[in-house]
């Protein structure tokens, strides 16, 4: 029987959703065929193993996450060791981790170095598929349309704030503002007029220093 190492939480801000993915796949998965083991990532980054019965549970109010509690493990190019020093076997590892410092390749790239095989894109597709300042472009030169729009850093924001709302405005309402690396639509808001640009902006800089700008299609 394979052991799974199902990898979840993380320190990204949609760690809770990360924890909802964790709990249908342990919930699904065949356990005549696999063996699950629960590796929770906290949100301040201990890697703990955690009961794989699914401790989990979804409130009317509330979205799991990863309890600061478990036998922490470390991981380096030797593979998982447990806290006696043991080494703990994996035969796969399914990253349900969601946005940076999990779909982005950081993970993937530490698991290759690891030597330890995972389910999912490796460490270029990841890196990339996650920032869409350079996806759009690598999209649009394969043929695929993208929509119209541009990315507007911090920086900038803070720097010219007026010029920034001018260019955003001469795209048309209405659009989209989001953070470059972000998913699950945190930081996604849709603008209707120039009214509605500067609450969006902020929101989105809360969440990455690279906001993208994009008009909306209707489809």
């Amino acid at each position: 029987m394979k052991t799974v190492a199902i990898l979840c939480g993380g320190r990204s801000n949609e760690h809770q959703i990360s924890c909802v993915s964790a709990s249908g796949v342990l919930t699904a998965i065949d356990r005549s065929q696999y063996a699950p083991l629960l590796i929770g990532i906290t949100e301040s980054g201990r890697w703990l193993l955690l009961d794989a019965k699914n401790p989990f549970t979804k409130g009317a109010n509330s979205l799991p996450q990863v309890p600061d509690s478990g036998e922490q493990l470390r991981i380096d190019v030797h593979g998982f060791t447990r806290s006696d020093g043991s080494p703990l076997h994996v035969d796969l590892v399914f990253p349900l981790l969601h946005g940076p410092y999990g779909e982005d390749g950081t993970v993937q790239g530490l698991l290759e170095l690891a030597g330890i095989p995972y389910v999912g894109s490796g460490v270029l597709a990841s890196a990339v598929a996650m920032d869409k300042t350079f996806a759009k472009p690598i999209y649009s030169d394969f043929g695929l349309d993208v929509a119209e729009g541009f990315t507007v850093h911090q920086r900038d924001w803070q720097a010219n704030q007026a010029l920034e709302i001018a260019k955003i405005s001469a795209l048309g309402f209405p659009l989209f503002i989001k953070p470059a690396r972000s998913g699950s639509s945190r930081g996604t808001s849709k603008v209707k007029d120039a009214s509605q640009i500067v609450a969006a902006m902020e929101e989105a800089h809360r969440h990455d220093p690279r906001a993208m700008v994009e008009v909306a299609i209707v489809g």
